[in-house]
């Protein structure tokens, strides 16, 4: 206890901490959130050290978080202080190590001399403005975990912990109840612990998503070679054609680009056949424009004779600003059909109201693709 009463304050090795490093799902979606800070409250889950234990609940549905590992074995794998995720991918540490192919179990000692030993050598380089010696800040992305990465944050990870009670049938507290109601998941992903998740050892979370990543469908070409075109989903209004030109111009030359953000797609067309093949190939499963997720698969130009119709691996689009248009069909027949709907509709209103009463005043707005307002007085 003697290097305990050194002038130093920092000579403990303790850890002391202004703000905690969280994911963004951790701390939630509200960007008033009150947060505790206790000193030396608790020790950390890995390493056993005293350290500076923030608390706080990320949603009024949420049940409160707080931190469980000190900041110093977070820099080391480069996770969050409460799930233990990457902070980058939001994936277990199995699974990134597991894609680039990076072994840090035996880095990171086991007994508690060595362990502390390794914590303070961190900690007196990152006093020092030193590099902690980690390669996860100059990995190369890689396509197992463009494929997993979550991009954006999955808040019903902070729902409220399952109602024992509930599971005896003995909960007598029903809506007002603050926990769920709801059976308990069984099978291996019942058993998890901070250390495996830590460490990346036999976390079943992290085997299960390789696994579905194993599983993952690749985009078979379609046999008509003439076909050029590929169908984006998922686009929005923060998407343009310039960022798209980016993620795909450099596959081959791009013969035109057609963004229908109504509808949330795009079409992105080749000049070759094999130039569009590349780029299934390269973004299939892991097309990611401005931290969007979007769908890729196999499309085709629109046809003659269809307005608006746009195929897309089985899928047609049926364009129309107000309403869903027939395919094949002009515009005057489109209207007079849809009409018709409306008079259909205006008839089964007025006959139930006839029930109740004499109607002295009708109107009626047969327009179905506006809304079809119908009123009567």
């Amino acid at each position: 206890m003697a290097h305990r009463l050194l002038r130093d304050e920092d000579a403990d090795g303790w850890e002391r901490s202004d703000f905690p490093i969280i994911c963004e799902t951790c701390l939630g979606a509200n960007p008033y959130v009150r947060m505790t800070k206790a000193s030396f409250d608790k020790e950390c889950k890995i390493c056993t050290r005293p350290f500076t234990v923030f608390r706080w609940r990320p949603g009024r549905d949420a049940r409160y978080k707080k931190t469980e590992i000190c900041q110093t074995c977070c820099k080391l794998k480069n996770v969050c202080q409460v799930c233990m995720l990457d902070l980058e991918y939001g994936l277990p540490v199995q699974v990134r190590d597991s894609a680039l192919n990076i072994s840090t179990t035996d880095a990171i000692p086991q007994s508690d001399v060595n362990r502390e030993y390794f914590a303070e050598e961190h900690d007196r380089k990152g006093r020092a403005g030193l590099d902690y010696e980690s390669s996860f800040g100059k990995a190369q992305p890689n396509d197992l975990l463009l494929k997993l990465q979550r991009t954006t944050p999955y808040y019903k990870r902070n729902r409220a912990h399952i109602c024992s009670f509930f599971v005896r049938g003995e909960c007598t507290r029903g809506a007002e109840c603050p926990y769920r109601h709801e059976m308990p998941i069984t099978g291996e992903l019942a058993h998890q612990n901070f250390k495996d998740r830590y460490y990346g050892v036999n976390d079943p979370v992290a085997k299960k998503m390789m696994r579905l990543a194993a599983e993952m469908p690749s985009l078979e070409a379609p046999e008509d070679t003439s076909i050029k075109t590929l169908w984006v989903g998922g686009v929005d209004s923060r998407i343009t054609e310039e960022d798209l030109k980016d993620k795909f111009y450099a596959y081959g030359e791009i013969e035109s680009i057609r963004l229908i953000t109504p509808r949330s797609c795009a079409f992105i067309t080749y000049t070759t056949r094999e130039d569009a093949e590349k780029a299934t190939e390269g973004l299939a499963n892991k097309l990611i424009v401005k931290g969007i997720r979007l769908r890729l698969d196999w499309g085709r130009p629109k046809q003659e004779g269809i307005e608006g119709g746009e195929e897309a691996g089985g899928r047609k689009l049926l364009e129309g600003g107000e309403g869903e248009r027939v395919a094949g069909k002009g515009e005057e027949e489109a209207e007079e059909e849809e009409e018709e709907r409306g008079k259909v509709v205006w008839r089964v209103v007025q006959g139930a109201l006839m029930v109740l009463g004499e109607v002295v005043q009708e109107r009626a707005w047969l327009g179905l693709a506006s809304g079809s307002c119908l009123g009567v007085g």
